[in-house]
């Protein structure tokens, strides 16, 4: 059964690579549901997996949920400061940076950082970059930038080569690069560097009262979303706030109907956080505030 229960795990592991969420999310529930112990490696390693998959689904209470289940499993198995401890408090750090609760999130940071200083402090780079997320979401961009450049230091990286790079994974650092940047007053070197994120720059140009480029941006992202089944928040939070960017140009007979959309399309969503919500923050939280 621990076989079988193994294969299950990553058939989810593959699905979830492969920016399919919820089918991931069906094979780790189900493998977890199988008749193993829950004191393996394997099973911490799933019930993690289950918490990112809960994060890309905007869900960050329920990734919560399932981070310290792996902790747990993790601090049993191999002790209270073994690497593997600080990469879960990385990501229930991440957690709680969706959620805005930035002082929890600094303290497990900060456990992360010890445990990693105790044993590799090469390792921690995923730990500098939650930092940054973080330090952005406090309301202090310069402490994040020097975290960002610190993450790119461990990895033996110029900020230029991570502009420049090909690399699917720093398309992440970029957009948070860009947020930073546009913290700070930058707004034109941020716009260059979200051009490669249409929905980053769709919300600068809408707070800088450029609403026609704005809402030409937001539809992009609209007809993307349409009938993919992945990319339902994107398209709830894409319909409402192209909404408000109609009514700012007054075009209020257009306005009303994509409200109405908006809200049909967020109700489609099962399991989302705050669903009772109303007014833009509900949309807001439909994506992972790294996404937005």
């Amino acid at each position: 059964m621990e076989l079988f229960a193994e294969l299950v795990f990553r058939t989810g592991t593959y699905l979830w690579e492969k920016e399919q969420p919820q089918a991931a999310r069906s094979f780790f529930e189900f493998g977890l549901r199988l008749d193993i112990s829950h004191s393996t490696k394997n099973s911490a390693q799933a019930y993690r997996l289950l918490g990112h998959i809960a994060l890309d689904m905007a869900q960050p209470a329920v990734a919560l949920s399932s981070y310290e289940q792996a902790l747990n499993i993790r601090k049993s198995l191999e002790g209270p400061n073994s690497p593997s401890v600080a990469d879960v408090y990385d990501s229930i750090a991440c957690s709680y940076t969706e959620q805005g609760n930035v002082v929890d999130a600094f303290e497990y940071l900060l456990k992360a950082v010890n445990i990693h200083n105790a044993n590799n402090p090469l390792l921690m780079a995923r730990t500098q970059a939650i930092y940054a997320m973080t330090y952005l979401r406090a309301g202090q961009p310069d402490k994040a930038l020097i975290a960002l450049q610190h993450c790119w230091h461990l990895q033996d990286l110029t900020e230029e080569q991570v502009i420049q790079s090909k690399y699917p994974k720093h398309s992440g650092d970029i957009i948070l690069l860009a947020r930073i940047k546009y913290a700070q007053g930058l707004k034109e070197e941020a716009q260059q560097l979200a051009s490669r994120t249409i929905s980053i720059l769709s919300r600068m140009l809408e707070a800088d009262d450029e609403n026609v480029l704005a809402a030409r941006l937001l539809g992009e992202i609209v007809e993307m979303s349409r009938g993919v089944p992945e990319m339902q928040g994107h398209l709830a939070r894409s319909l409402w706030f192209l909404a408000i960017v109609e009514d700012k140009m007054g075009e209020s007979s257009t306005a009303e109907p994509l409200k109405a959309e908006a809200k049909n399309a967020r109700n489609k969503i099962c399991g989302n956080e705050g669903m009772n919500d109303i007014g833009n923050d509900s949309f807001m939280n439909l994506v992972p505030w790294m996404l937005w």
